[in-house]
């Protein structure tokens, strides 16, 4: 069991923020952190005695309704095969009765591209848009990411409704920390590293060494399990950090144990990852040169007319490259920046085959 318990006191420990201080200002400090962060404070505050107003009723209700949401497109996707979920729900049932884990999106792994295809077209039966593609190559396969959208219920107060697709479990920095395409067998441990994975996209805040912790209270991450799986799927330093978050706010008991062995896995990936990037050559900038090299790509949308079969095919011509997918054609770029005259020319390339008789 913790020492210190999931509770207020905790987060004010983690946010930084003094203990005289009401959950008011809690609040207003985790909203800053994470745009979900709020509903773990408020259900906090509401599970100590807080009566809650309308608007912390309405934030609850309004995170009940998201999950809600998500086990409905979770259910949709029971009978297509070869698609996990990472992290959310499953994190969410070690949380205390009551106590709220902030709802996002919602992120599944599809062992190859035709399962995440089958599970694309289910969800864009039920009125999702496929955006934001992504596509990279590692071990000589084309992986895919994809996000299927939905308008958000309320636009002024939370974020569209959005489920995540890839085929690879952890994608890395397509630098030094290479594309590791399949999650662990154990759950527990495919939901702890894809938490650690989090690091490559963004800094690490309350939400994860809260994960953390309820995961080191329900007693299933046996020191030597994570270390030795942490070792495989090159995310030692990645936990390290993680547990330098949560260990200066609880002493978890779990915690010293995992540390120690995570020590020698860190420190070795560390050297690994330098000697790694000051031999990676910088690829060019176009969307072949980037593919080539294992770096992603990306893809925006022209149409939703798809292709047959189970898989992408890459065409280049007329100096752009598509990707005809199941589910539409996207315009493949090597960045940000986008030519609006090549955007303007792919649209119409692919507008005039579909009206060609």
């Amino acid at each position: 069991m913790t020492t210190a318990p999931l509770d207020l006191e905790l987060l004010h420990r983690l946010l930084d923020v003094p203990g005289h201080e009401g959950a008011y200002r809690l609040v207003r400090h985790a909203q800053q952190t994470s745009g979900t962060l709020a509903q773990l404070v408020v259900s906090l505050a509401v599970a100590e005695g807080t009566e809650p107003g309308s608007g912390s009723r309405d934030l609850l209700e309004r995170a009940s309704s998201r999950a809600a949401r998500y086990a409905e497109l979770r259910a949709a996707l029971a009978d297509v095969p070869g698609v996990a979920t990472v992290k959310g729900p499953s994190l969410a049932a070690h949380y205390p009765p009551g106590i709220r884990r902030p709802v996002g999106d919602l992120d599944l792994v599809a062992d190859d591209e035709a399962d995440l295809w089958r599970a694309v077209r289910t969800l864009c039966s039920l009125g999702g848009e496929p955006a934001e593609l992504s596509l990279f190559v590692a071990d000589g396969r084309l992986h895919v990411m994809l996000a299927v959208l939905w308008p958000s219920p309320d636009p002024l107060m939370e974020e569209e409704i959005r489920v995540e697709l890839c085929t690879a479990a952890f994608c890395g920095d397509f630098d030094s920390v290479p594309v590791r395409p399949k999650l662990p067998e154990d759950h527990v441990l495919a939901d702890l590293l894809s938490v650690a994975e989090e690091r490559f996209q963004r800094a690490f805040h309350t939400k994860d060494a809260v994960d953390l912790l309820v995961l080191l209270d329900s007693g299933a991450l046996e020191p030597k399990v994570v270390a030795d799986a942490a070792d495989t799927y090159l995310l030692a330093p990645e936990l390290v950090e993680l547990l330098d978050l949560l260990t200066p706010a609880v002493d978890h008991p779990g915690a010293e144990p995992l540390r120690r062995r995570l020590s020698a896995p860190a420190a070795a990936e560390r050297d690994r990852r330098a000697a790694a990037s000051s031999s990676l050559p910088e690829p060019d900038a176009s969307v072949t040169g980037r593919l080539e090299s294992g770096r992603p790509v990306w893809g925006m949308p022209l149409t939703r007319d798809g292709r047959a079969g189970e898989r992408c095919a890459i065409e280049r011509r007329d100096g752009m490259t598509l990707a005809r997918t199941p589910v539409g054609v996207f315009l493949l770029v090597a960045g940000e920046l986008v030519d609006p005259e090549l955007h303007a020319a792919a649209l119409a390339a692919v507008t005039d085959e579909e009206a060609a008789p």
